[in-house]
């Protein structure tokens, strides 16, 4: 067997281009508090990478739990919103809507729905701030993941989730 040390790997070339990893999209028409980034995804010959958070350019607040949600082709997952928390939500594959309702009465955006398409065509981290109603379909034909990065623990004795069914009749969506 050859020997090897430390001193035969070869360091990493940076990045030769100015693409951010994660890039803000303006959106004028958002529920207040709400960010949608970019994921931009590099490639070669052995596959992907994809930054899903860092604060390599501003300071970000560690998840202190993260966990992978898969969905069930046609499944969904609504109506759902925290108190303490905000959901920092990885789209990265897939076929998934997101509805996004503002029923915080003192919002500028008061009673503002957005419905956004995400996953593989549209990787994108969006970041959800407390008491904003939001529900998820796959809308796919396989299964479709994501990775939820919130910025408080998960406490099962104490869980911060309300949730309403996902055809009340107080949300002016209907999922199809």
């Amino acid at each position: 067997m050859e020997t090897l040390s430390l001193e035969d790997f070869i360091d990493d070339k940076p990045w030769g281009d100015d693409v951010p990893f994660l890039e803000d999209i303006p959106g004028e028409n958002l529920v207040a508090g709400v960010r949608i980034q970019r994921l931009v995804t590099r490639g070669d010959e052995r596959g992907d990478l994809t930054v899903l958070m860092s604060s390599l350019l501003e300071p970000v607040t560690p998840p202190p739990h993260v966990y992978l949600v898969s969905a069930a082709v046609g499944s969904i997952r609504a109506w759902v919103y925290h108190k303490r928390q905000f959901d920092r939500l990885a789209y990265t594959n897939g076929d998934i809507r997101v509805v996004l309702y503002d029923l915080r009465k003192d919002s500028p955006t008061y009673q503002k729905m957005n419905v956004l398409d995400v996953g593989a065509a549209n990787k994108i981290l969006l970041t959800i701030p407390p008491y904003v109603v939001h529900g998820v379909q796959n809308r796919g034909k396989s299964i479709a993941t994501f990775v939820n990065m919130p910025t408080n623990v998960y406490d099962p004795k104490n869980p911060d989730k309300s949730r309403l069914r996902f055809d009340h009749p107080g949300i002016p969506y209907k999922f199809e």
